[in-house]
């Protein structure tokens, strides 16, 4: 690959001495069920979320309905995606949640990950919480079953493993040629592990210096320097157990993309919607209760069979005027796959003075065009000589970032594109493959299990290093739950039925909590949406009126033009001190025309806004089903409340954090902070903090709390005694982070208040991209009610 350089305890306070918070910064939600583990103390537990479904299964990611509910179910829906593609039921997924949901494993909503719960003593011992034993945690309701996991145990025998450092002169870039480099001196090395810089032995060298002769003329010979760092003589790093790993996968022959492997020779071909679905597996090593095990599950790539060449000509085609600008919105930070090294790359620009003529300086100072260069490397005939390069900016952490151009022609584009997701066919062909039930995926893992330990290269690999994969599954202890009861308004109560799991029918027939009646609110549309916009009207007062919410007719405001400027001006001039609602009927889901809308509704004409696109609107069969959604959406906007259920805690708060990173425009990282104001876990307070870009840990959590603490006491005249935070986002890296840098924020938060208050607080670490899953017993006849494992 052709690359170029670039430069570079419960008293209660008197009344707080802050001013208060406006009630308008309250959001109201259907609450979602929850239970905990009540403690004298800080406890912090590590777990991790899958994303909520309508139809779930008896594998889960580890999530769990508390977690999967507690952070998707709490906030109404202000996104884009909830607002243009309202067009499926209360529990749809996002648009990155359906990537990740494809790209994943298929998720439920079953309490399956590894809890580690550490406890204080007391708020000095914040600083030393890492160094606490894990304590387990047991669940006495449900019934109590076994559950099979995805762990598979690995074993080690006991030896002593001797690590190097290992340097290139001159230096090489590639992984691969570095190992290929070391398979030469196996003589003198013996059997090692190379996970690009820290190489492993089991004998001790010292520190040497080997010479790899050129391979051609004119070339330098390469000088490989090794230099001994560690003696590890009890349980060998993770480390060295993850690099085997991948070594076992390269020699069965499975292709890396991303951070998984994949098997192209099992590809499967949708071929009427363009698409190629390559199977494979997720794997890890990490340590568990019973110590060390493999971590495997199923996963899905999904590949298009066009090419980034395909897509160019395509806009190109239909826009004529300004595709460049719509090529660089619908291309930057895309990922394509190049076939013929199977590596995949993120577009971070185009570079049009560039084409295939265009040439780069070799290591030998030769100067060669891209044209030949991929011809004589990977037998690659370009056949488009005018076509612009990409641009891919490789990041080295302490180095100048790396240029590496690739042809468009030879790029094939990856995931889901936003037609293609609105597409049901796509979807239902897709899911078809991607969805996989327990039994299927617990035999998939067995098989793959099977597979390492018969392949020769693998048992040889294995072997050298004495270590031994159990081709069970491992075995936990677990509890299936009883459906919740979901409460509407007018006391009406639904149990959740065990096989199917279905209710958002019921909801759309039941009242809601509560509401506000909509008596004064535009819609603004184009003159050629004009029959959508009057159908709405009709349609959403309909459906209000299903549910318990009054909603009386829009004022309407009529463009005669899509221009971004014509509906913004509109709004402007429609908007005044006396409107309730905001909505908006989209001809297309263009970027900034949405952005421009929500900056006005949200910053300079503060007011609730929807915006819908029209084509959810144009299916008749459809469209009183969408409406019925964005009513949902728009009572929750206006302070209404839809549903509930009974949760015991009683003066409690519930507070999910994250944080989001603007990876296009490189600005701002933004906190969100949502809690609870009721007991019934409905209503919810969402201050908002800005902080240097990329940065992960909150600087300004204490902030947040006391606003939040603030506003819940003028609510409820006291203070929670119980607070319960997830914490989204944060890796097992991480963990000390929080204990040492967040953590401390909070508790000098509640010592401000009072000295005497002093609330029990459990922080949960919560992963999305955690891969234990679980699968319970007799797999092939699964209960569908909630099932947890606890240790």
């Amino acid at each position: 690959m052709p690359r170029k350089k670039k430069g570079k305890n419960q008293s209660e306070p008197s009344d707080p001495t802050s001013p208060p918070i406006e009630p308008s910064q309250l959001s109201h939600s259907a609450p979602m069920s929850t239970s905990v583990r009540q403690s004298t103390s800080v406890d912090v537990m590590s777990t991790s979320v899958s994303p909520p479904s309508t139809k779930k299964t008896a594998w889960s990611r580890g999530g769990g309905r508390l977690l999967a509910q507690a952070l998707h179910g709490i906030t109404p829906a202000t996104r884009r995606d909830d607002d243009l593609l309202s067009s499926q039921g209360p529990d749809r997924r996002s648009k990155e949640e359906v990537e990740e949901y494809v790209e994943r494993p298929s998720p439920s909503t079953e309490m399956g990950a590894r809890r580690r719960m550490i406890q204080l003593a007391n708020d000095d011992e914040v600083g030393n919480l890492a160094k606490k034993p894990i304590a387990s945690v047991t669940q006495k309701p449900g019934r109590p079953i076994t559950i099979f996991t995805n762990h598979f145990l690995f074993e080690a025998k006991q030896q002593t493993i001797y690590q190097y450092m290992v340097d290139f002169w001159p230096e090489v870039e590639k992984k691969g040629l570095k190992r290929k480099l070391l398979e030469e001196h196996r003589d003198v090395l013996g059997a090692f592990t190379f996970d690009g810089a820290m190489l492993f032995l089991q004998k001790q060298i010292g520190d040497i210096e080997l010479i790899q002769k050129a391979s051609a003329e004119g070339q330098q010979p390469i000088r490989i320097g090794i230099k001994f760092t560690n003696e590890i003589s009890k349980a060998a790093p993770l480390q060295l157990y993850n690099t085997t790993l991948k070594n076992i996968l390269r020699l069965l022959k499975l292709k890396l993309i991303g951070r998984n492997y994949f098997d192209p020779s099992r590809s499967i071909r949708i071929e009427r919607h363009d698409v190629e679905l390559w199977p494979g597996y997720f794997t890890a090593i990490n340590p568990n209760d019973r110590g060390i095990a493999l971590v495997a599950d199923v996963a899905h790539k999904v590949l298009r069979t066009d090419t980034v060449l395909d897509f160019l000509h395509r806009l190109q085609g239909t826009l004529h005027r300004g595709w460049k600008d719509m090529v660089h919105q619908q291309l930057i930070g895309q990922i394509v796959l190049t076939r013929y090294n199977n590596r995949t790359y993120r577009i971070d620009d185009l570079a049009w003075d560039m084409n295939p003529h265009s040439t780069f300086q070799k290591r030998s100072g030769e100067q060669m065009s891209y044209q030949k260069y991929y011809s004589l490397s990977y037998g690659k005939n370009i056949s488009v000589m005018d076509q612009p390069l990409l641009v891919h900016r490789h990041k080295t952490k302490g180095r100048p970032d790396e240029i590496i151009y690739l042809i468009p022609e030879l790029c094939s584009m990856t995931g889901i594109t936003d037609d293609m997701r609105a597409d049901f066919h796509v979807m239902q062909d897709i899911s078809h493959h991607t969805r996989v039930p327990p039994d299927v995926r617990a035999d998939e893992l067995q098989k793959f299990i099977a597979n390492t330990t018969r392949n020769p290269e693998v048992a040889k690999e294995l072997a050298q290093w004495g270590f031994q994969i159990s081709s069970e599954m491992m075995q936990v202890p677990g509890r299936v739950f009883a459906p919740e009861t979901i409460i509407f308004g007018k006391n009406k109560r639904v149990t959740v039925n065990p096989e199917t799991e279905e209710w958002s029918n019921v909801s759309k027939q039941s009242h809601v909590l509560s509401s506000n009646p909509l008596k004064l609110w535009i819609l603004v549309h184009t003159y050629k949406n004009r029959a959508l916009a009057q159908d709405f009207a009709f349609n959403v007062g309909k459906a209000g009126s299903a549910i318990g919410f009054s909603i009386g007719p829009p004022q309407f405001l009529e463009l005669k033009d899509d221009r971004k400027n014509s509906f913004l001006e509109v709004i402007k001039r429609g908007v005044s001190k006396e409107t309730e609602f905001v909505a908006v009927i989209l001809p297309n889901s263009q970027a900034d025309r949405y952005d421009g809308i929500k900056q006005i509704c949200c910053l300079e004409l503060p007011v609730p806004s929807q915006c819908i696109l029209a084509k959810n609107l144009s299916n008749p069969k459809k469209v009183m089903s969408v409406c019925q959604n964005i009513i949902r959406q728009i009572n929750c906007k206006m302070g209404g409340e839809l549903w509930m259920v009974d949760v015991p805690l009683k003066k409690a708060m519930i507070i999910g954090v994250d944080v989001y990173h603007d990876t296009l425009t490189k600005g701002q990282s933004v906190c969100g902070f949502s809690a609870s104001m009721n007991q019934t876990f409905t209503k919810y307070f969402t201050p908002v903090c800005f902080q240097k870009t990329g940065q992960e840990l909150v600087d300004g959590l204490g902030e947040c709390m006391r606003q939040a603490l603030q506003q819940y006491f003028i609510l409820n005249k006291y203070l929670p005694d119980l607070i319960l935070v997830y914490r989204d986002g944060v890796g097992d890296g991480m963990l000390h982070a929080i204990v040492d840098h967040e953590i401390p924020q909070l508790l000098d938060t509640f010592r401000k208040f009072s000295e005497n208050y002093k609330p029990h607080v459990t922080v949960v670490v919560v992963k999305k991209k955690n891969p234990h899953s679980n699968v319970c017993e007799n797999f092939r006849k699964t209960p569908k009610s909630s099932a947890r494992k606890h240790h």
